[in-house]
């Protein structure tokens, strides 16, 4: 019996309790980046290829934030990691092919 719980105890997951400063600070950066976000689509009408591409490089860093931090990712299993890139991928590869379909028709 001693053995079986020794295997439980050495199987659960680790948890890992965010702090208030920490959920804060992800806070701060995702507000200052969409008022970087607005700032470049007011001021950076003159230049609409940069702009879309840095307002898109832009979500892309709060979707990271947002994934590492308040999903937990970044203490999490390195397979939950690695899950999320192949679904990413692939929705950027299928993105592409739909694009590229669109464009030839």
């Amino acid at each position: 019996m001693a053995e079986k719980e020794k295997n439980t105890e050495t199987t659960s997951a680790h948890e890992h309790i965010s702090s208030y400063a920490e959920h804060f600070g992800t806070w701060v950066a995702l507000i200052l980046l969409t008022l970087m976000t607005v700032f470049i689509s007011t001021f950076g009408a003159d230049l609409r290829t940069l702009t879309v591409a840095t307002a898109l490089f832009i979500a892309t860093v709060k979707a990271l934030a947002v994934a590492l931090y308040f999903m937990h990712l970044k203490y999490d299993a390195k397979i939950y990691t690695a899950w999320m890139i192949v679904v990413m991928a692939l929705f950027v590869f299928f993105l592409i092919m739909v694009i590229l379909d669109y464009i030839t028709r």
